[in-house]
C-alpha cells in the first residue's frame, strides 16, 4: 500500500511539473540584427523559422554602406546567407551547428584610387549558441569553410573573412525577438 501512494505522488509531481513545462512559451520565429555589423560597415537583418523540433532555417539580407565606414573605402552593395541550423535542444535555445552558404557583391574605393568590385560566395559550418529570454534573443557563432570568387586586398567581405587562398574564417553576435 505505501509503494502504491509514493507511485500515485510520483505521478502526480510529474504530472505538475509537465503541465508547468508546457505553460512556458514556444517561439517559433525570431526576427535579429548582427550586432558588429554596424560597426563594419554594413546592416543585416536575419529571419529565422522553426522547421521541425531541433532544426530551423534562416535568411540573412544585408545592405554593404549602412554603418560605420572604419577603413574608408565607401563600399556601397548587398549580401546574402542562408542558413540550416541543427539545434541541440527541441526549441531555439541552446548550442548548434549550422551549415551555411553566404554571398557578397560590393563596389570599393581600392587603395589606387578606382572603384573594385568584390564579388565572393563561401559554404561555412557554423557553431554557436542562442538564447532567447522572454522574447529576448542573443546569439553567438563562429565558423570556417570554403569560399571562392573575386579575392580582394580587403579580405573582408561584410560578413566573413577569406585568408590562405580557399579559406574563409566568420564569427558574429546578433540580438532580436521571437514571435
Amino acid at each position: 500500500m505505501k509503494k502504491i501512494k509514493y507511485f500515485l505522488l510520483f505521478l502526480f509531481l510529474t504530472t505538475l511539473l509537465q503541465a508547468q513545462q508546457d505553460i512556458k512559451p514556444v517561439y517559433k520565429n525570431t526576427v535579429k540584427t548582427t550586432f558588429l555589423s554596424y560597426i563594419t560597415g554594413s546592416s543585416k537583418l536575419t529571419y529565422e523559422r522553426a522547421i521541425f523540433p531541433g532544426q530551423s532555417f534562416e535568411i540573412t539580407g544585408g545592405i554593404i554602406g549602412v554603418g560605420y565606414d572604419k577603413l574608408k573605402i565607401n563600399s556601397k552593395g548587398g549580401l546574402f546567407r542562408a542558413a540550416y541550423k541543427f539545434m541541440f535542444s527541441q526549441s531555439l535555445n541552446g548550442s548548434y551547428i549550422k551549415p551555411e552558404y553566404a554571398f557578397s557583391a560590393f563596389y570599393f574605393d581600392s587603395k589606387n584610387a578606382e572603384k573594385t568590385h568584390s564579388n565572393m560566395q563561401t559554404i561555412m559550418c557554423n557553431i554557436g549558441y542562442q538564447q532567447i529570454i522572454k522574447r529576448f534573443v542573443s546569439e553567438g557563432f563562429l565558423g570556417a569553410g570554403v569560399g571562392w570568387g573575386n579575392h580582394t586586398e580587403l579580405n573582408y567581405h561584410h560578413g566573413y573573412i577569406d585568408c590562405y587562398g580557399l579559406l574563409t574564417l566568420s564569427f558574429g553576435m546578433r540580438v532580436g525577438f521571437a514571435f
